[in-house]
């Protein structure tokens, strides 16, 4: 399972019991799926992001060991900044 940050802790206790369940299984596939989620550009370079619904987002990194790192979940419009 994928390392997970304190924010991303926090955003997943905060989701709906159905998004927290979607998310949560996104999740355990990202070691073993890696690119599931599209590649940022510009000032988000190293990250992705990976659809969590219509409006929601995982953002992520792949750490040099090839172990993913969940840095933030939430709303398409706030994980951004």
């Amino acid at each position: 399972m994928p390392s997970l940050s304190r924010r991303a802790e926090k955003d997943l206790a905060a989701l709906p019991d159905v998004l927290r369940i979607k998310a949560e299984s996104i999740i355990a596939r990202l070691d073993a799926e890696p690119g599931i989620g599209k590649k940022l550009v510009a000032g988000l370079k190293g990250i992705r992001s990976a659809r969590l619904g219509r409006s929601h987002r995982i953002l992520y990194e792949i750490r040099s060991d090839g172990m993913a790192h969940v840095l933030t979940v939430g709303q398409r419009r706030d994980v951004y900044r």
